[in-house]
C-alpha cells in the first residue's frame, strides 16, 4: 500500500527580517540532518512535491536531494488550503508521495486522513519533522514520525 510523508518545512527567517521567508542555517542544518537520516533508513520516494513557497522549496530540495528524487511545487499546499483536495488525492495514490508544506495545512491534512476530522491535532508537528502515514484495510495510519531531535 503507499505510504505519505508529510514533511513541515524548515525553520525559517520571519517576514521582517526576509519577506522570502527563506530557511535560517538552522533550519538547513535540521533538514539536512533528517533527509540524511531518512536516505540511510532507506526512504525511497520518486518525487517531493511543496507549496512552492521558499522555505516549502528550499526543504523540499534538501529531502529531494538525499533520497534521490524531483522536486516540484504543487497546489492546495499553502497554509490555509483546504486538506480535503490532497486526502482525495491520497486516497487515490499508486506510489509512495512526499509532501513538504506548512501548518496548520499538515496538521488538517493528516487528521483528515486518519479520523475524518481537520479540526483535530492529532500530530504536533515540527520544523523539519516527517510524518509517515501508511493506508490499510481501515484508512490512514501512523506509521512513524521523526524529528530533528530523534536523530543520532
Amino acid at each position: 500500500m503507499p505510504a505519505l510523508y508529510l514533511a513541515q518545512h524548515g525553520k525559517a527567517f520571519s517576514e521582517a527580517e526576509d519577506p522570502e521567508r527563506r530557511l535560517t542555517p538552522e533550519g538547513i542544518a535540521e533538514t539536512e540532518k533528517v533527509a540524511a537520516f531518512l536516505a540511510r533508513a532507506g526512504v525511497k520516494v520518486r518525487e517531493v512535491v511543496h507549496s512552492g513557497k521558499a522555505r516549502a522549496r528550499q526543504t523540499a530540495e534538501i529531502f529531494a536531494r538525499h533520497l534521490g528524487a524531483s522536486a516540484r511545487a504543487e497546489e492546495g499546499l499553502n497554509p490555509n488550503d483546504d486538506p480535503a483536495t490532497w486526502a482525495t488525492r491520497a486516497d487515490e495514490l499508486a506510489e509512495d508521495i512526499f509532501i513538504v508544506g506548512h501548518l496548520p495545512h499538515l496538521s488538517r491534512l493528516a487528521s483528515l486522513l486518519m479520523v475524518g476530522d481537520p479540526q483535530r491535532e492529532l500530530v504536533k508537528f515540527r520544523y523539519s519533522g516527517v510524518l509517515k502515514l501508511e493506508r490499510g484495510e481501515a484508512g490512514w495510519r501512523v506509521a512513524w514520525y521523526i524529528t530533528p531531535e530523534l536523530v543520532p
